[in-house]
């Protein structure tokens, strides 16, 4: 019981810290998606729509969000996460 207690004692500053440095991403998300398809997206939508519209789409493509077209919010083509 001990060893667990530790263990969830350090994945804790990293669960918070994967968190915030999602935050403005998730309401970039929100955002894009009101502008383009009139329509409110909970946080919990918006989290799991990061990855389709920062990380793993072209810049300049349209991404599918419910049947409608969001541009692709990453920068440049060039930017690789995690490196």
């Amino acid at each position: 019981m001990k060893k667990s207690v530790v263990m969830m004692a350090l994945m804790l500053p990293l669960m918070l810290i994967g968190r915030s440095a999602l935050a403005g991403k998730v309401e970039d998300v929100q955002a894009a998606v009101k502008a383009a398809c009139s329509k409110d997206v909970p946080k919990e939508d918006a989290l799991r729509l990061v990855k389709n519209l920062f990380l793993s789409c072209v810049p300049g493509d349209k991404v599918d969000v419910d049947g409608c077209k969001v541009s692709c919010l990453k920068e440049n083509s060039g930017a690789v996460v995690g490196q």
